[in-house]
């Protein structure tokens, strides 16, 4: 499936390569080419969060009012999002598209034989069977060589001799230039580096670091700015606190297991995504988001509401119908809480459904009904 997108972005990153003929600044330019592609998604979805922060207030005093009645809460909630022509759904459609493309970038910067130095699929898998013959002959393993061939035979191009059964396969690959600022990125950075530390392992062992430090970087600055816009917003709750940490633990954790063109990778995106963070979060504030905001709204509600505010809005209707029925077979509903009714209405409604329930038991065992009080009082 995501050979859909892989398939025309590998050739991109291949005519990036036959410019520069470095892998590592291939991933560089190639990541920024595909910031610049997602950079308009990027954008409608920090608005969209945006213009719901600058509703945060309002939210907020929706959620007192209702504090006991979450059905009420959300449909008044909805109402002032039809009202401000704000679609809480709305930057969903861009975020799935933005993670479809990474996913086919990730599967291009994980294949540069493939897709960069055009080798087909079959030679591939002889030269992978070969490396691991190889390395059962040398008693010797490489944990990824499944699941991330590519990176792993490029590690062994210096070595002809492993090959030598495939033609033209080692042709291809012992000019395939690695290494950038020092990084040789098909090497695996370790804890324990064989032949003790040297600048070489060093530097590999800072990119999956300095990776983990811009993910947590940004982690902290998109929740600080969450806070700040929107105190309501569920990714400010415990659970998402937990992946700020997490995520940056599993990123060195993996990085330690795999060849750094991939921390490498991770590194660039990173801080290319950090940089764009800031600049929108930047120009989306003050004056400029109030403007923003209010030709947003006057789009939004020249088209009409949306078929997710549709969709809340049947919803609704079809909840209020099932409340009807249930009042009409006497089987109402009655949530204590604030629900608008003052003090005296709310005495008079459950003095009601107390004479409801006793009418029940006076038909079911087939004694007098009870006068209700209204009767009473207009005697």
């Amino acid at each position: 499936m995501f050979n859909l997108i892989a398939i025309p972005l590998g050739w991109v990153m291949w005519a990036i390569y036959q410019v520069v003929h470095n892998y590592g600044l291939s991933i560089l330019l190639f990541t920024i080419f595909i910031k610049l592609l997602t950079l308009p998604s990027t954008y409608k979805m920090q608005v969209n969060q945006a213009r719901i922060g600058l509703l945060a207030p309002q939210v907020q005093k929706l959620k007192k009012s209702f504090a006991n009645n979450q059905q009420r809460f959300q449909e008044e909630q909805n109402k002032l999002y039809a009202a401000e022509g704000v679609n809480p759904s709305g930057g969903c459609l861009g975020t799935f598209l933005t993670m479809f493309i990474l996913l086919g970038v990730y599967r291009v910067v994980m294949q540069p034989l493939k897709f960069i130095l055009r080798i087909d699929s079959d030679t591939i898998s002889k030269a992978s069977d070969a490396l691991k013959k190889w390395l059962e002959n040398n008693h010797l393993e490489e944990k990824y060589l499944s699941s991330r061939p590519e990176l792993i035979l490029l590690k062994y191009r210096n070595q002809p001799e492993i090959f030598s059964g495939i033609e033209g396969f080692y042709d291809k690959i012992k000019d395939f230039n690695v290494k950038i600022f020092g990084f040789d990125l098909t090497g695996v950075p370790s804890l324990h580096p064989e032949g003790g530390w040297t600048t070489t392992w060093i530097l590999l062992l800072m990119l999956p670091i300095l990776a983990a430090l811009v993910q947590l970087v940004s982690s902290f600055i998109t929740q600080a700015h969450s806070r700040k816009s929107n105190p309501d917003n569920p990714s400010n709750n415990g659970c998402m606190t937990a992946m700020v940490y997490l995520s940056p633990i599993m990123t060195i954790w993996i990085g330690l297991s795999v060849p750094a063109g991939l921390s490498w990778y991770w590194l660039v995106n990173g801080v290319l995504s950090l940089i764009v963070t800031v600049l929108l979060y930047r120009y989306l504030s003050g004056e400029r988001l109030t403007k923003i905001n209010e030709k947003e709204k006057a789009k939004q509600l020249a088209k009409g509401p949306t078929w997710m505010q549709r969709m809340m809005e049947q919803s609704a209707q079809y909840q209020a119908e099932q409340q009807g029925r249930s009042g009409e077979s006497n089987r109402t509903r009655y949530a204590d809480g604030d629900d608008g009714m003052s003090r005296k209405e709310r005495a008079e409604y459950e003095k009601k459904l107390i004479e409801a329930a006793r009418k029940r038991a006076a038909l079911k065992y087939g004694d007098d009904v009870p006068e209700s009080s209204d009767s009473d009082e207009d005697a």
